[in-house]
């Protein structure tokens, strides 16, 4: 975990020169570690003292193997000591590369889906001694233009995907979680599932909206704001990959812990923790669903002011039908309308890292306006409450078709298209327990501190987008 002692295997980051992949193998050496290579098509633009760089293409097994080699031998692994039954000490593969969104189906095609096959290839020749692969996908695998309201890993990838970016994702996470193995020195695998990925040195999130606020179009609004919204702040995705690839060979969590503890879906931050704290208990709790029962509220409570020091809330888990770990903790329990087969087994002894996918959050979903206004505001500029032009959502969709239509005509990209205006009216939040459950994961920063650190970011490198004394936006041309 990023938070643990170095584990003296060789960490190999591919795409580290990007925004998360550098961030990754920041945080490997800042924790220690004496192995960290950087594999990636573009040299980085802030190189990390003593990390070694391999420039090449992910989709070229030769370039691959070379620096894979060349970081197995720099860490003095001998693939011929992988077949210990104890964890074995080889290369941890971060695959972290991808293209940004907004591009052509043939370029993720290639890169997301070829890529990875070539990555999984490589990674599973045992004299490269490859241990584990972590991968990051993306929470956007599951989205089919219907909101996403809690959902979890049990959500089926789309019959008809929306976009290319998340389709090829989904593909290439198939070919991930399917190349998994399960004998000593094997090669294991899982997979990440950020959602809205932002911070210090952000590429995407972070210009997008500054470029609104630089072009002076902060008052449009698509949708009524109702729609919640899951952003994680980069070192949290970064904190979650390292815990992945620190638990790969574990037995992963003990089913039985599964009703011992309740996990508040209100996340609390590591560095929220000493502050304020709304703990709800099942006395008080006021996210029950009308015409539901909160079979919770009857258990007694075991708070104490010397509890909520250590822990949240120490209750059983009054699990229902609908939560995904149900069926583990109650192998008996008939659930009509059960999408496992017959076969599937209820039973387990524990809940496994390898072969598994993660959804990761804050854990403190939002209306979806309210993050890049709190961004602009970071910035200098307030958009008052009755100055916001609000567009519905089918308005927004007819007017992108005609911007498509225009763009399609005329041979210029188009800014303004029917998948944003999806994007953002849709509520898209996810359930993380299984993460916290399996991966012992919880936020460090909180999405005030993330909002906070990154526009003091945006503020250093582009003190420009700073808004004037008078509180007007810079407005500019492009």
């Amino acid at each position: 975990m990023s938070t643990s002692k170095p584990t003296g295997e060789a960490h190999f980051v591919i795409g580290g020169a990007g925004f998360l992949g550098s961030r990754i193998a920041l945080a490997l050496k800042q924790r220690g570690e004496k192995h960290v290579s950087v594999f990636d098509l573009n040299p980085s633009r802030q190189p990390i003292e003593k990390v070694e760089y391999y420039t090449g293409d992910i989709t070229s097994e030769t370039s691959l193997r070379h620096a894979l080699i060349q970081a197995r031998d720099a860490a003095d692994i001998d693939p011929a000591n992988l077949g210990s039954p104890k964890e074995p000490k080889g290369v941890v593969i971060y695959h972290t590369a991808s293209p940004v969104a907004g591009l052509g189906p043939d370029v993720y095609e290639k890169v997301n889906v070829v890529g990875t096959q070539t990555v999984i290839k490589v990674a599973q020749k045992k004299e490269l001694a490859v241990t584990k692969l972590v991968f990051t996908s993306s929470a956007g695998v599951v989205f089919d233009g219907n909101s996403l309201i809690n959902v979890d890993e049990r959500m089926p990838f789309p019959e008809k995907p929306l976009d290319a970016y998340n389709d090829t994702k989904a593909k290439a996470e198939k070919a991930v979680l399917e190349a998994n193995g399960f004998e000593a020195g094997e090669l294991r695998t899982c997979a990440i599932r950020p959602a809205g990925i932002f911070g210090i040195g952000d590429r995407q999130a972070l210009p997008g909206f500054m470029q609104v606020l630089r072009t002076g179009k902060t008052k449009f609004q698509i949708g009524d704001n109702s729609n919640l919204f899951d952003w994680t702040y980069v070192d949290n995705v970064v904190h979650a990959h390292l815990l992945a690839a620190d638990k790969l060979y574990t037995a992963g969590a003990d089913a039985a812990e599964l009703s011992e503890e309740v996990l508040e879906s209100k996340v609390v931050a590591s560095d929220e923790k000493a502050g304020v704290r709304e703990v709800p208990t099942s006395e008080a709790r006021e996210d029950t669903p009308a015409g539901s029962t909160d079979y919770a509220r009857r258990l007694p409570s075991t708070l104490s002011p010397e509890t909520l020091e250590s822990t949240l809330d120490v209750r059983p888990v009054a699990r229902n039908r609908y939560d995904q770990f149900f069926h583990i903790m109650n192998p008996d329990v008939p659930s009509a309308g059960s999408p496992l087969s017959p076969e599937f087994p209820l039973v387990e002894d524990s809940v496994p890292v390898a072969g598994e996918a993660f959804f990761i959050t804050n854990g403190q979903p939002m209306p979806f306006w309210d993050f890049p206004r709190a961004l602009w505001a970071g910035m200098g500029h307030v958009v008052p409450d009755n100055k916001v032009w609000r567009l519905s959502k089918d308005w927004g969709l007819t007017l992108a078709g005609y911007a498509e239509t225009f763009a399609w005509l005329t041979g210029r990209e188009v800014q303004f298209t029917k998948y944003k205006v999806t994007y953002t009216a849709s509520a898209r939040y996810y359930n993380i327990e299984k993460a916290r459950r399996v991966l012992g994961y919880e936020p460090l920063v909180g999405m005030e501190e993330a909002i906070k650190r990154s526009v003091q970011w945006w503020r250093e490198e582009h003190p420009e987008d700073i808004v004037d004394d008078a509180g007007t936006a810079p407005v500019k041309s492009g």
